[in-house]
Protein backbone atom coordinates (compact mmCIF):
# COMPACT_ATOMS: atom_id res chain seq x y z
CA UNK A 1 0.00 0.00 0.00
CA UNK A 2 1.47 3.65 -0.65
CA UNK A 3 -0.02 6.94 0.87
CA UNK A 4 0.39 9.93 -0.30
CA UNK A 5 -0.93 13.44 -0.25
CA UNK A 6 -1.65 16.70 -2.26
CA UNK A 7 -3.88 19.56 -2.06
CA UNK A 8 -6.47 19.92 -5.53
CA UNK A 9 -8.52 22.95 -5.11
CA UNK A 10 -8.18 23.48 -1.34
CA UNK A 11 -8.82 20.38 -0.12
CA UNK A 12 -6.86 17.45 0.84
CA UNK A 13 -6.33 14.65 -1.20
CA UNK A 14 -5.05 11.15 0.31
CA UNK A 15 -3.60 8.71 -2.37
CA UNK A 16 -4.43 4.78 -1.00
CA UNK A 17 -3.11 2.41 -3.97
CA UNK A 18 -3.50 -0.88 -2.97
CA UNK A 19 -4.33 -2.91 -0.26
CA UNK A 20 -2.55 -2.46 3.50
CA UNK A 21 -1.09 -6.09 4.22
CA UNK A 22 0.11 -5.22 7.95
CA UNK A 23 -0.70 -3.12 11.08
CA UNK A 24 2.66 -0.91 10.32
CA UNK A 25 1.34 0.30 6.94
CA UNK A 26 -2.07 1.68 8.82
CA UNK A 27 0.15 3.51 11.11
CA UNK A 28 2.14 5.41 8.83
CA UNK A 29 -1.23 6.46 6.92
CA UNK A 30 -2.45 7.80 10.15
CA UNK A 31 0.79 9.60 10.53
CA UNK A 32 0.85 11.11 6.95
CA UNK A 33 -3.24 12.01 7.76
CA UNK A 34 -1.98 13.63 11.10
CA UNK A 35 0.62 15.81 9.57
CA UNK A 36 -2.63 17.58 7.33
CA UNK A 37 -5.79 17.37 10.08
CA UNK A 38 -3.94 20.90 11.84
CA UNK A 39 -6.57 22.28 8.72
CA UNK A 40 -9.75 22.45 8.81
CA UNK A 41 -9.70 21.54 4.56
CA UNK A 42 -12.01 19.43 3.15
CA UNK A 43 -10.52 16.06 2.79
CA UNK A 44 -10.88 13.39 -0.01
CA UNK A 45 -9.74 9.74 0.57
CA UNK A 46 -8.93 7.98 -2.82
CA UNK A 47 -8.88 4.52 -2.84
CA UNK A 48 -6.89 2.72 -5.74
CA UNK A 49 -6.32 -0.58 -6.87
CA UNK A 50 -7.92 -2.55 -3.90
CA UNK A 51 -10.75 -4.19 -4.16
CA UNK A 52 -11.77 -3.61 -0.12
CA UNK A 53 -10.56 -1.30 2.93
CA UNK A 54 -9.19 -2.41 5.99
CA UNK A 55 -10.96 -1.89 8.97
CA UNK A 56 -8.14 -0.01 11.11
CA UNK A 57 -8.57 2.32 7.98
CA UNK A 58 -12.40 2.52 7.75
CA UNK A 59 -12.29 2.93 11.67
CA UNK A 60 -9.84 5.99 11.60
CA UNK A 61 -11.67 7.75 8.45
CA UNK A 62 -15.28 6.87 10.58
CA UNK A 63 -13.63 8.99 13.41
CA UNK A 64 -12.39 11.59 11.48
CA UNK A 65 -15.86 12.52 10.40
CA UNK A 66 -17.71 11.73 13.68
CA UNK A 67 -15.44 12.65 16.22
CA UNK A 68 -12.95 15.32 15.07
CA UNK A 69 -15.85 16.85 12.57
CA UNK A 70 -13.96 16.81 9.22
CA UNK A 71 -15.52 17.40 6.35
CA UNK A 72 -14.73 13.79 4.04
CA UNK A 73 -15.64 11.88 0.92
CA UNK A 74 -14.91 8.97 -0.48
CA UNK A 75 -13.35 8.40 -4.16
CA UNK A 76 -12.84 4.67 -5.73
CA UNK A 77 -11.35 3.54 -8.57
CA UNK A 78 -13.79 0.51 -9.10
CA UNK A 79 -17.68 -1.02 -8.47
CA UNK A 80 -16.60 -4.23 -6.43
CA UNK A 81 -15.47 -1.40 -3.49
CA UNK A 82 -18.30 0.93 -4.16
CA UNK A 83 -20.45 -1.62 -3.76
CA UNK A 84 -18.99 -2.62 -0.66
CA UNK A 85 -19.25 0.46 0.99
CA UNK A 86 -22.50 0.74 0.53
CA UNK A 87 -23.37 -2.59 1.68
CA UNK A 88 -21.61 -1.67 5.14
CA UNK A 89 -23.52 1.73 5.11
CA UNK A 90 -20.83 4.10 4.55
CA UNK A 91 -23.16 5.92 2.28
CA UNK A 92 -25.22 7.35 4.70
CA UNK A 93 -22.20 8.87 6.41
CA UNK A 94 -20.15 9.38 3.51
CA UNK A 95 -20.54 10.98 -0.21
CA UNK A 96 -18.89 7.99 -1.99
CA UNK A 97 -18.00 8.34 -5.34
CA UNK A 98 -16.64 6.02 -8.54
CA UNK A 99 -13.77 7.18 -10.72
CA UNK A 100 -11.16 6.52 -12.42
CA UNK A 101 -7.83 8.47 -10.53
CA UNK A 102 -6.24 11.67 -12.47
Amino acid sequence: MEVSTRLIDGAIEVLINGFMNEYSEYVDMKNIIKEKSNSDAKMIFYFVNASSISSYILGYILKLKEVDKRNIDIVVSNAKLYNFLQNIDFDHFFDIKIKEYE
